[in-house]
């Protein structure tokens, strides 16, 4: 090395002082190139091969101008997230959702993986693969849902999309189909949101069966003629047809206590957890097969090999 032989290079460190300037739409960004190759293959490719120069490249302040077409909010937590090591720190640190889905497309597009995986663990919580993971989640908003479905089919991460057309089916079709972003959606994905619209709410009476059990069924009710009556009563009263595009939520202990309550017998409420708890595992098995996609098992092997270093 030149003034010292006996320094010697950290080549995987030794980063040249070379600038690009990246533009999204009318927003610039200033950065290393060095640290953008080392970090994307893409980019890395791109800035090895470069364009022969001419009269017409555009440059700022002496810098090339590289273009993207990508939404200039993405692009900056994009470049944030390999910047600033601190922005876009892994779980269990909570990040903004809008972030980790922006960060996931342009992993995906420009080939950062730990990045993309680091997006996905962020993700998986909020649209899980198991039902107990289900009752410890809350229900997202519409647009959040569209955009999961964009992003998710597009980055091949379809182990999200079954919770997510779940929740954005729970709308009425009118709701759906009115909404802005309902145009958005590729023709695929519209078609399985109207298929697994209908077949969502065809289960409500498997799931609530429980509500209507056969005498004779094989329980041990102390006077089936009361309870089922009063089953019957707690239909009208609970309004189930109105919850009918949701109906996967479990019932919580307190509702149980005041189905107990309600006089029905001890054995029979027995009986109804069980019904209940099992329709709903049933739904659950069946749910990416109503959306068209690939069953649990082998969404989760796609999740396994996605999440994996390699």
């Amino acid at each position: 090395m030149t003034g010292n032989p006996s320094l010697q290079k950290a080549e995987a460190l030794w980063f040249s002082p070379e600038v690009i300037i990246l533009r999204a739409d009318t927003h610039i960004f200033r950065v290393f190139a060095a640290i953008l190759k080392a970090q994307s293959s893409v980019f890395a490719d791109m800035f090895t091969f470069p364009q022969p120069p001419s009269a017409d490249m555009e440059s700022i302040d002496g810098f090339p101008v590289v273009e993207v077409h990508d939404k200039p909010e993405d692009v900056e937590i994009f470049l944030k997230a390999i910047f600033d090591s601190s922005f876009f720190m892994p779980p269990p640190a909570e990040v903004q959702f809008e972030h980790a889905l922006g960060i996931l497309r342009l992993a995906h597009k420009y080939d950062v993986p730990y990045l993309r995986r680091r997006a996905l663990d962020h993700l998986g919580p909020i649209f899980p693969t198991h039902l107990t993971e289900y009752d410890d989640t809350a229900w997202g908003n519409i647009e959040r849902r569209f955009a999961t479905i964009r992003t998710a089919t597009e980055v091949g991460a379809l182990w999200l999309l079954p919770m997510a057309y779940y929740d954005l089916c729970t709308q009425t079709m009118e709701q759906l189909i009115s909404d802005a972003s309902w145009k958005d959606l590729e023709e695929k994905a519209q078609r399985a949101c109207l298929i697994g619209h209908s077949a969502q709410r065809q289960h409500i009476h498997k799931i609530f069966g429980f509500l209507s059990i056969v005498k004779n069924s094989g329980g041990t009710c102390k006077d089936w003629t009361k309870c089922n009556a009063l089953r019957l009563d707690m239909v009208f009263r609970s309004r189930l047809w109105d919850r009918n595009g949701n109906p996967l939520p479990m019932w919580a202990e307190s509702t149980w206590r005041a189905f107990a309550g309600f006089g029905i017998c001890d054995n029979c409420v027995v009986e109804s957890k069980a019904l209940h708890a099992a329709a709903r595992q049933e739904f659950w098995d069946q749910l990416p097969q109503m959306f068209g996609l690939p069953g649990w098992a082998e969404l989760e092997e796609m999740k396994r090999v996605a999440l994996s270093v390699q």
